[in-house]
């Protein structure tokens, strides 16, 4: 009995780490960015369950602040329940843990492709009343669909914005209206569709599956570009490209990140590949890596660990 005393006790501290109460608030930090895990969900489970596994096990070590999803969730809607089975497993490892939040995809909707239909499975799953228990929710828009998330890291406060694919107007307001009521905090976006990355093309010059959604291009000039808060832009849904970034500039001048990665078409649905994004504010840099939990393997070609400059749009040290 002492001994599974002592085990539990262990168990707590750890959790309590983990959780960030030792964690410096100064200094470099990590986000991780996990891309579409939908045939993780329908067919891989073990790759999802290695990527939540890894992040637990290192949040303290990599001092990982944040885990944004991407989007695609899962792949087959709400007439494939065992796939949510299988997501919300997976992600609730990170419960308690570590702040966390999932931008919709357009196959999270229930009828999977259709982004202008319900998402009743999605919001059950992971709409806003899974994450009131925790300060740093910030709230959701009435649709649930759209979320933000407060956090402060390396000497700054951060707002973190999770949006619906090909992003409606309404999404955008919603946005505009909580960017203006946290000014002082500098801003990341994860939404499932925005970047093409290939042919030619930066940002998607057309929307995708919503009716009245809005294109990259026009989410950039309705959203991004009119918010200096926003320095980054995170997505993915595109399979074919697997690995894009750019670098854009705001009406103010100053630099939005824009980062894409979907890693779907790989064996094993993708083989665990995931995004470890290292802030280091004194050095003015972001240095990316990427690396599979499943194969133990970081990528190490130009596309896949790089680094980007960091200035951020708001300081308040």
């Amino acid at each position: 009995m002492k001994t599974m005393k002592f085990w539990l006790h262990a168990c707590l501290l750890l959790a309590v780490s983990a959780w960030g109460c030792t964690r410096p608030d100064e200094g470099p930090f990590a986000i991780v960015m996990l891309p579409d895990t939908q045939k993780y969900s329908e067919a891989h489970p073990a790759q999802f369950h290695a990527q939540t596994e890894w992040i637990c096990r290192n949040v303290h070590k990599e001092n990982i602040v944040f885990v944004t999803h991407i989007g695609d969730i899962i792949n087959k809607g709400a007439k494939d329940m065992p796939q949510w089975t299988v997501a919300d497993e997976a992600m609730s490892r990170l419960d308690g843990v570590v702040p966390w939040a999932v931008a919709i995809g357009n196959h999270d909707y229930d009828q999977s492709g259709d982004a202008n239909g319900v998402a009743e499975t999605f919001v059950r799953h992971f709409g806003p009343q899974r994450f009131q228990k925790y300060a740093w929710f910030g709230g959701a828009s009435a649709n649930g669909l759209n979320s933000y998330q407060l956090f402060r890291a390396g000497g700054s406060d951060f707002i973190f914005l999770h949006l619906e694919g090909d992003i409606p107007d309404e999404a955008i307001a919603w946005a505009t209206d909580v960017l203006r009521r946290h000014p002082d905090r500098a801003a990341i976006v994860s939404t499932h569709i925005y970047l093409r990355g290939r042919e030619g093309i930066g940002r998607k010059p057309r929307r995708g599956f919503r009716k009245g959604g809005n294109s990259g291009e026009e989410v950039f000039d309705k959203l991004i570009r009119v918010n200096p808060q926003i320095f980054m832009v995170l997505c993915g849904h595109e399979g074919r490209t697997v690995e894009y970034r750019q670098i854009s500039i705001n009406d103010a001048g100053g630099q939005v990140l824009e980062v894409l990665a979907d890693y779907q078409k790989r064996s094993h649905g993708g083989d665990g590949w995931l995004r470890i994004m290292r802030f280091e504010p004194a050095e003015g840099v972001i240095r990316v890596r990427t690396y599979s939990p499943t194969l133990d393997q970081f990528e190490t070609d130009e596309d896949s660990e790089f680094t980007l400059p960091l200035a951020l749009p708001v300081r308040n040290e």
